[in-house]
């Protein structure tokens, strides 16, 4: 390698100073070039990209080289280059591959008219490069004798994250994220500590980019700012990543599973309400966790056994400048700074003691103000606060004092809006904002949309683009000073009760969607505005407010299920159901009964629990003499008489709830056809089952859930009746659906999949099959039983008996627990595996390794089940 990388140096030297080109630094086997002209530095790498390929590197295994132009102005000191120019090249290089040359947007337009005949560019589109800025298109070069063909760029695109784009720059904080990076070597927790406007946020998320391609399993930010319950963190960092709750385990043992052997780095934003609550889950994790890493931000840190803490310094002075003028420059293009403005740009700098938030929302006078007249103003309000005494003014008072100052020079209107939309927790809509904060006589819905464009030109509101529309949203230091000034303004209750009553008319707005079966879509709008629907949900249940508001928005939230993870939802409807005397009618309550129904199911409550509510709510049900909702309950009833075996109880229920099906609305009607063939199944009429699933099939959109849901079903049947083949297509179907849609529900059908390739002979696939929903059932634990019920069977086909017989013991016992009994396709496979092991193994030594079984924990039954694994590929073809 030493002689490799000796002649590989040779080569790029002399191809990089055969074109004029100066290499001013070396790390490694890096080189970093300048060039007068962007055709000189094309033409250098092309050179020694054919240059390498004619060497015999075979010693090493080959030697590939990556490389990237980038053209734009960069600042020299000492034979070195530095500036964005610099670094955004180093970014480019990273996505690359060996042999591979990138050629940034800008260096394209320099190419466009120096091309040579041979060389060419092909676009590979826009890439979001780790700095989080704007992204950059990217192009390959083409020549003779180059590489052609290459794996996707590694950009933020095809990297695991949700980290969001940054609509600006990134000044003066380079060291720092060098520090963090650092940090995060020597220990898995760094805490990012400081006051409100410091800037920890975006360094964070400027950290978080760089090291992107460290995790494998992706970076993921976790904003705990518009929570205020403890209870939902675990909860919170769960459905960011996917994770969904197994019954009968805490959500936090689950998360900890999955991340277990995971490369994932995790940003907790904003974590100094909820202190406590995040130290004890963030240790836990990191504790079971090896490879997790976790920077947090909060005005104080954890306090916790091997945190690391940067406590976040302000900007110097010269930086605060770069900051002043970069931001004044994207409010007013024409702004730069010169002789005459340049000593007030430092005054402000100074005065604002390098805060980012304070310095950005001065920057964002420069429309109105000149930097001499920004400074007099800054100088008039500290001296009004300390009394002429500046060195005794705090940092969090500095920023105080600029937001007082910014909030000082609104007009009456839009100091009432800022205000008022400190309410929403997350991001919002103009027309929420307009709904909310408009008040009859004092700010009508025009106001609100003139208002709200002043506040986003003075940086007090954020606009992000998102999807069909621009939604908004505060900074947290902003948010609390507004509640802090909605308060003093003995507004809080009243745009608080505008606030829930918006978003609980919001719900019932999207009832369309519910009738049409538009559950994706319903999912997705619901989605964006879920943290300001928890908050109506806590200002009106939680904090008892108007509790008729909170029971009415829930009772036209249809799918809580898939919005949310199912024991929050849980927690929503129980508290709703317990305030009876605050029911608006009786259609509210049955559907607060029904949906709490469902997510006792899904949370794993005992069978007794959910029988005795959803006989509760046939009757509530049956005094409103709605057909929909007294349907949907008699199935809510039928279905657990299902799951306790109690198959003739439920065929009446259901019997009951599709009498005058033309009266039936197409969900109602599906709902109960649906669950009803399922009972005709276990009966054992799977004619009659058929023509039920294929009625809701020829009725449902193709594409959507719900058709999904009749696809899996109907591979049941066919597979009950043996039609293996049959199964497995209906069953494919679905599952391409299910990954369409990114659906929980893709566990069960690969569950099912396996089960009918293990009829069908097919052991690797059935592997394939199970390995899969095995890593996948974070994202739906209700499924978990399911899992090792096929494991089991297919540890009996590969002769592994006794592990079999202790998976089965374990299964057994989970559905004893519960009241219910198996499946059919688990049924079906259950009693082939009971043949199985009784020709296998003697009675006695069975009842042993079933009973050994049913000890086991959870973690234990899936370890047992990944060691099958090793089995099945010994007897793969």
């Amino acid at each position: 390698m030493s002689a490799a990388l000796k002649r590989h140096d040779a080569v790029m030297r002399e191809a990089i100073e055969a074109h004029d080109g100066y290499v001013f630094k070396v790390m490694g086997d890096a080189f970093c070039a300048a060039f007068s002209a962007t055709p000189e530095a094309l033409a250098a790498a092309v050179r020694a990209q054919r240059a390498l390929a004619a060497e015999d590197f075979s010693g090493v295994n080959g030697l590939r080289v990556r490389m990237a132009l980038h053209a734009g102005d960069a600042e020299e000191r000492g034979g070195d280059y530095f500036g964005p120019t610099v670094n955004r090249v180093a970014r480019l290089l990273a996505i690359g591959h060996g042999g591979q040359v990138l050629v940034s947007g800008t260096a394209a337009d320099l190419l466009h008219d120096a091309l040579l005949p041979e060389h060419g560019l092909r676009d590979l589109g826009l890439h979001g490069l780790k700095d989080l800025s704007r992204a950059e298109r990217v192009f390959q070069v083409l020549a003779p004798d180059l590489e052609d063909v290459f794996p996707v760029l590694r950009s933020l695109e095809h990297l695991p994250n949700n980290l969001p784009a940054q609509l600006t720059s990134f000044v003066g904080r380079e060291d720092d994220v060098a520090e963090i990076a650092a940090l995060l070597q020597r220990g898995p927790l760094v805490t990012l500590a400081g006051p409100g406007g410091i800037g920890k946020t975006r360094c964070a998320l400027q950290a978080a980019g760089e090291m992107l391609g460290e995790f494998s399993d992706g970076a993921w930010l976790i904003d705990l700012a518009p929570i205020a319950d403890p209870t939902l963190v675990t909860g919170t960092i769960a459905q960011t990543l996917g994770v969904r709750e197994t019954p009968n385990r805490p959500l936090l043992e689950t998360l900890a599973e999955y991340l277990a052997t995971r490369q994932v780095l995790l940003i907790l934003d904003n974590c100094e309400h909820l202190i406590d609550e995040t130290r004890r889950v963030t240790v836990d994790i990191l504790h079971r966790c090896p490879q997790v890493r976790v920077i947090a931000t909060s005005r104080e840190p954890f306090n916790a056994g091997g945190e690391l803490l940067l406590r976040m310094p302000s900007l110097d002075v010269s930086e605060s400048v770069a900051l002043f003028t970069d931001r004044a420059r994207a409010i007013s293009p024409r702004f730069a700074p010169t002789g005459e403005n340049a000593a007030a740009v430092t005054a402000i700098a100074t005065r604002l003691e390098g805060i980012p938030l304070a310095i950005e929302l001065a920057a964002a006078r420069v429309r109105v103000l000149s930097p001499v007249q920004i400074a007099q103003r800054l100088d008039e309000r500290f001296r009004m606060l300390v009394g002429g005494d500046r060195s005794a003014l705090p940092r969090r008072q500095t920023l105080r004092a600029t937001i007082d100052w910014s909030y000082d020079l609104l007009d009456e209107r839009e100091r009432a809006l800022l205000r008022r939309l400190s309410i929403f927790a997350g991001d919002f809509s103009i027309a929420a904002a307009t709904e909310v904060c408009s008040v009859p006589r004092e700010i009508d819905e025009w106001d609100v949309l003139d208002s709200l464009t002043a506040l986003v030109d003075k940086s007090l509101v954020l606009a992000d683009d998102h999807d069909e529309e621009q939604r908004y949203r505060l900074l947290q230091s902003m948010r609390e000073y507004g509640l802090e000034r909605l308060h003093e303004a003995n507004e809080g209750n009243g745009i608080a009760e505008r606030h829930a009553r918006y978003y609980a008319q919001f719900v019932a707005n999207l009832r369309p969607l519910v009738d049409e079966l538009e559950d994706e879509r319903w999912k997705r709008l619901c989605a964006e505005e879920l943290d300001n629907i928890r908050a109506a949900i806590d200002w009106t249940l939680a904090r008892r407010n108007d509790a008729a508001v909170g029971i009415g928005l829930l009772s036209h939230l249809e799918w809580p299920e898939i919005l949310t993870a199912p024991q929050e939802a849980l927690r929503w409807y129980e508290r709703a159901a317990q305030e009876k005397d605050a029911m608006p009618d009786a259609i509210a309550e049955a559907r607060i009964l029904r949906h709490y129904v469902l997510l006792q199911w899904l949370a794993g409550r005992p069978l007794a629990d959910r029988t005795a509510t959803a006989q509760r709510a046939v009757e509530i049900a049956a005094s409103t003499g709605d057909r929909d909702e007294i349907a949907r309950a008699l199935t809510n009833l039928g279905a657990c008489h299902q799951s306790g075996g109690q198959f003739d109880e439920a065929e009446t229920a259901f019997a009951e709830a599709y009498a005058s099906s033309e009266n039936l609305s197409r969900l109602s009607r599906n709902a109960v056809l649906r669950t009803w063939a399922v009972n005709d199944l276990r009966r054992g009429n799977p004619e009659l089952a058929r023509r039920r699933f294929l009625d809701v099939a020829s009725s449902e959109r193709p594409g959507s859930e719900a058709h999904a849901s009749a696809l899996l079903n109907l591979g049941e049947l066919e597979f009950t009746i043996g039609s293996v083949d049959a199964a497995r297509e209906a069953a494919r179907r679905a599952c391409e659906t299910y990954q369409a849609l990114g659906s929980a529900l893709l566990v069960l059908v690969l569950a099912n999949l396996a089960a009918y390739a293990m009829a069908a002979g097919d052991l690797n696939d059935a592997r394939a099959r199970l390995r899969e929903a095995m890593g996948r059932r974070y994202e739906s634990g209700r499924w978990l039983v399911t899992i090792l019920d096929h494991h089991a069977l297919l540890a009996a086909l590969l002769g592994d008996c006794n592990r079999a017989a202790i998976l089965v013991g374990f299964t057994d016992a989970h559905y004893r627990s519960r009241g219910e009994s198996r499946q059919p396709t688990e049924q079906r496979g259950y009693e082939r595996l009971a043949g199985l092991l009784a020709g296998a193994i003697e009675g006695a030594e069975l009842e042993r390794l079933r009973g050994f079984g049913e000890g086991l924990t959870e973690e234990q039954a899936l370890s047992t089940a990944a060691a099958i694994y090793e089995n099945v590929q010994s007897a793969s073809p």
